[in-house]
């Protein structure tokens, strides 16, 4: 087999087992069904047996293709779904139409089958599902273009990306990041300005004591309309309803406003009456053919862009490589005067590159730059010069030929796939270490139980769970190719105990040493660091493999650990950035929730020191309005006594799409008290012992004081539901006509009580909070 080979094959077969379920002995196939599951098996088995013999080409089935590449991220298989023009000769270059689908959650097979435009090849990826094609989601689509390009005369000038909905924001989201990478961009009711979210429903507003500006920055790495001027060069044709309440048509309005003011190509077409949906079908065809009448500028003599992560920092002629300080974006706006003058403004830039095209440079004559008023000149470039030249911001000396300067850069610096935040040492190859070594049993086990949620929630989201090891299994062959993930600190991981002291710790838990509060339950006073709830998170680069990252979580205690990687980053009321670490490094306690009610959050400087960073503290006002996540104490209900508190018990599974579920307070961290709070869908297990005759408990929908103005959170409703040793005992179905309810369910007998709260109406993706109220168990 190749590995590209046999991933086709084994997606394929996936597919066929998945559509139409032919090991499901509950099942009974026609045969209709039966023929096309032997057909299937039939040109499977043909296939595996010529890849085998080293075949180049293998069959595969009629109209689009289903194929799949191997991800060296997580070694998960991926899969894409591609049609092929009938008439194709790889004689001559063919254009190639990307299509992205809406939001699907995370269903396999997403994309397939793929379009069929007539004298085009129609690539259909999956983008991991429901990101917004945006982290995983953006490189898998990327892959695949790659994928295609490889296997068939793809003409770069004739690349384009459509899309609905979501495939509409990452339409917005693909052009603004790679827009050198196409020929034009065609989003249909897309995502592209988060202010679209406030002025229609009150998202995110800005309230007293809150870190509005540090909010504002991660938010404006999340929408289109921020990076606008990134548009420039490529030409987008923009649909949207009018009638839209699921993504207002501000979202476009709003982007093709800035592109009209930039002078960048846009067509924008909104149609009266429409919504979500039941656009005319003439629509994408005509924009289409709009986009394939512009010419693609691959030189373009003035580029303006702007990037928060140096990932996203290649623009046509241009590469933005540092930035001078972080949790900012960066932006360059360069002109070619003529073909030895170049004149650009920079703004939080201390290094970037340019590329000496024969289209737009003689290479046989110096070339001037002119850079925010300085002038560096380069001298003619020799037959061996490098195609790319770059230039460093030095103290007090400004702009540079990096080329002439006596010293290096900085080998510690942050750059491209190698400056975090904690959430992009998932992007790359990466291990889960799970730290073994701590003298409490509870606590090794509890470090076992994250590793197996993570890796769950992976598998949810990328098909397959992600690597993991035991600390002591940790090899330096796999430290040198894999960013780590480390479940545990010194006195847990001992791979962290051996990194620790290389850390800028100390530098980093400074502003909060000597600190003392008070520690929950107990009423005494204690060193804050030193409290059992506590625990931190941080990015760095790995000291002994410096190419790579490594991320440290690190708890006090059990209460620090249980649903620790769940519990922060859920900020912005959109599932598919919940859980995202948006920060360097944070210091949490049972109270934190929000980036403020952090002890303290922060990002290290673009030199990977704590001086030059950006910091903050914890609002007490804010923190106090919190009440602190409870650890259950109890694993197995106890013996004796004749009720149970369920939240005293500690769930034998949590399977909970977005975030941790609260525990004496709700999802969003307000005080609930002995309840759970949770954030439909969720599915909850516990083990009981056959000794109990009712569940009594409350049922609600809960939402925090910033969602209220949402007026599409008014069809909200949950179906919670209750079940034992697989039998519904209860159920109801909860609306904001009535938020609040009552439900009891007969328990006698049962050994495994399962709790589930599943969205029943209004948009499931948009979906905030629900609780059990109080329940109680009663023998």
């Amino acid at each position: 087999f190749t590995r590209r080979q046999a991933a086709a094959i084994a997606v394929n077969a996936e597919f066929v087992l998945g559509k139409y379920k032919p090991l499901d002995r509950k099942r009974q196939l026609d045969e209709k069904t039966r023929k096309a599951v032997r057909a299937a098996h039939r040109r499977l088995f043909r296939a595996s047996s010529l890849s085998q013999q080293g075949a180049e080409h293998i069959p595969e089935e009629a109209g689009a293709k289903m194929r799949a590449y191997v991800s060296e991220v997580d070694g998960t298989i991926q899969p894409y779904s591609l049609t092929i023009p009938k008439i194709y000769d790889p004689a001559m270059p063919w254009p190639l139409i990307v299509t992205l689908h809406g939001h699907g959650w995370f269903r396999p097979f997403q994309g397939h089958p793929a379009p069929a435009n007539v004298g085009a090849f129609c690539l259909a990826p999956t983008g991991r599902g429901a990101t917004d094609y945006r982290e995983l989601g953006e490189q898998d689509v990327l892959r695949c273009i790659a994928e295609v390009k490889r296997d068939f005369h793809i003409d770069d000038d004739r690349v384009y990306v459509r899309g609905g909905s979501m495939g509409g924001t990452g339409a917005w989201h693909l052009g603004t990041h790679y827009a050198d990478q196409f020929a034009g961009i065609l989003p249909v009711c897309g995502n592209a300005d988060n202010q679209a979210w406030t002025k229609r429903w009150g998202w995110n507003r800005e309230f007293p004591g809150r870190f509005d500006g540090l909010r504002h920055w991660i938010q404006e790495g999340h929408t289109s309309r921020a990076s606008a001027m990134n548009l420039l060069n490529l030409p987008a044709y923009a649909i949207h309803g009018s009638g839209d309440v699921i993504v207002p048509p501000e979202h476009s309005r709003h982007m093709v406003a800035e592109l009209r003011a930039l002078g960048a190509p846009v067509e924008y077409r909104e149609f009266p009456n429409k919504g979500h949906g039941g656009l005319p079908g003439h629509a994408i065809e005509q924009g289409l053919g709009w986009l394939c009448a512009q010419p693609r500028i691959p030189f373009p003599k003035r580029v303006r862009w702007k990037a928060d992560r140096m990932r996203h920092g290649k623009a046509y002629w241009l590469r933005l490589e540092q930035k001078q300080r972080p949790a900012a974006f960066s932006e360059i706006d360069a002109e070619v005067v003529d073909r030895t003058h170049v004149t650009i403004k920079t703004g939080n830039l201390r290094a970037f590159s340019l590329q000496r095209l024969a289209p737009l440079f003689d290479p046989a004559k110096p070339l001037f730059l002119q850079i925010d008023g300085e002038r560096v000149i380069f001298p003619p470039a020799r037959g061996d010069a490098p195609a790319w030249v770059q230039l460093r911001r030095v103290p007090d000396l400004g702009w540079r030929d990096a080329a002439r300067l006596a010293e290096p850069p900085p080998a510690l610096r942050k750059r491209a796939w190698l400056e975090g935040p904690i959430s992009e040492a998932l992007l790359q190859p990466f291990v889960l270490v799970q730290g073994t070594k701590s003298q409490d049993e509870l606590t090794n086990k509890l470090w076992q139980q994250e590793a197996d949620l993570f890796r769950n929630e992976w598998k949810r989201r990328n098909i397959a769970p992600c690597l993991r090891v035991k600390d002591s299994e940790l090899t330096d062959e796999i430290a040198a190719d894999r960013n780590l993930v480390l479940l545990g600190g010194p006195r847990a991981n001992s791979v962290a105990a051996r990194l620790a002291s290389q850390l800028p710790l100390d530098e980093m838990l400074a502003p909060l040493r000597g600190r003392e509060v008070l520690a929950p339950g107990s009423g005494l006073s204690e060193p804050r660091l030193e409290a059992a709830d506590v625990g931190y998170f941080l990015v760095y680069p790995n000291p002994e493999h410096p190419d790579r990252l490594i991320v440290l979580w690190q708890a006090n205690g059990p209460a620090a650990i249980h649903q620790g990687w769940g519990r922060f980053g859920n900020w912005f009321n959109w599932g598919v950035y919940d859980s995202r670490k948006y920060f360097d490094y944070a210091v949490y306690d049972a109270r934190s929730a929000s980036p403020e009610t952090l002890l303290l959050l922060g990002w290290f400087g673009t030199d990977w020191s704590v001086r030059n960073g950006v910091s903050r503290i914890g609002v007490d006002a804010l923190r106090d309005g919190m009440d602190p996540q409870h650890f259950p104490p109890y694993e197995t209900v106890p013996k004796e006594g004749a009720t149970v508190r369920l939240f005293d018990l500690r769930p034998s599974r949590i399977d909970q799409m977005r975030g941790a579920i609260g525990l004496g307070r709700i999802f969003q961290g307000q005080p609930l008290p002995e309840s759970i709070g949770v954030r439909a869908p969720t599915v909850l297990e516990y083990p009981l012992d056959g000794t109990f005759r009712k569940l009594t408990t409350g049922v609600a929908l809960l939402n925090g004081p910033e969602t209220y103005t949402c007026h599409a959170r008014k069809g909200e409703k949950v179906r919670f539901k209750v079940k034992g040793d697989g039998k519904v005992l209860a159920e109801i179905v909860v609306s904001w006509a009535a938020p609040v309810q009552v439900l009891e369910a007969n328990l006698t007998g049962v050994r495994k009580l399962v709790l589930e709260a599943h969205p029943a109406g209004g948009p499931a993706w948009l979906h905030a909070g629900a609780g059990w109220v109080k329940p109680m168990l009663t023998r």
